[in-house]
């Protein structure tokens, strides 16, 4: 009995501290600040449901024993997989970005990309040249380059997601660049359908081989 009041004790302990310590965090932030981090969770939690009931679509497909099932199943996932990978063409609802400026850096660039993954960008791309993760975004004499190929302001970014959520997003982007003295012209608008045709050549291995 005094092992598990113990316990008891520990987790309570345990509990209360960790209230303690949200509630610390939280000193300070704004109230605006403070609904987007509840919104974001909320949204996390939606996606995490959402994803749980597609998993479990999935096995129940592959557990059916059916051949068809099952080669649905893998097939779309391999799509999804080169889709991640930016290996074939998508489409979908989003927003476009257009900026024109000059002496942007691709630290600025990189900023953006970074804003929009966040907004919840499921694939980006920046005047035809396909953005996914282990694509480099790097300064070079000739200007930004999005893996070794310079692309020349003005910068048209397209992506795909959430349209309401990236267009929030886009808004104070858009707002932020006009500040900027670099900046000549920041807009952006809201599409129904962007497709994104723009795909990266997959890599070959250097150091991995088969077993």
């Amino acid at each position: 009995m005094w092992v598990i009041a113990l316990l008891v004790a520990l987790v309570a302990t345990i509990q209360l501290r960790s209230e303690v310590e949200v509630a610390r965090s939280l000193v300070g932030v704004d109230p605006t600040s403070l609904a987007f981090l509840i919104d974001d969770l909320h949204r996390a939690n939606d996606s995490l449901d959402a994803e749980k009931a597609d998993l479990g679509q999935r096995r129940a497909a592959l557990q059916s024993g059916e051949a068809s099932a099952a080669d649905q199943v893998l097939t779309e996932e391999s799509n999804r997989l080169r889709a991640l990978e930016g290996q074939i063409p998508v489409q979908g609802p989003g927003i476009v970005i257009v900026i024109d400026a000059g002496g942007l850096t691709a630290l600025d660039l990189q900023d953006a990309l970074n804003n929009l993954s966040a907004g919840g960008a499921e694939e980006i791309d920046v005047n035809n040249r396909r953005v996914v993760t282990g694509v480099s975004v790097s300064q070079t004499s000739a200007g930004v380059a999005i893996d070794g190929v310079v692309v020349v302001p003005p910068w048209t970014l397209s992506a795909i997601g959430d349209a309401t959520r990236l267009a929030e997003v886009a808004d104070l982007m858009t707002q932020q660049l006009r500040a900027d003295r670099r900046v000549r012209e920041a807009s952006y608008r809201v599409e129904a359908n962007i497709v994104i045709r723009s795909v990266v050549s997959p890599k070959p291995f250097v150091y991995a081989v088969a077993s």
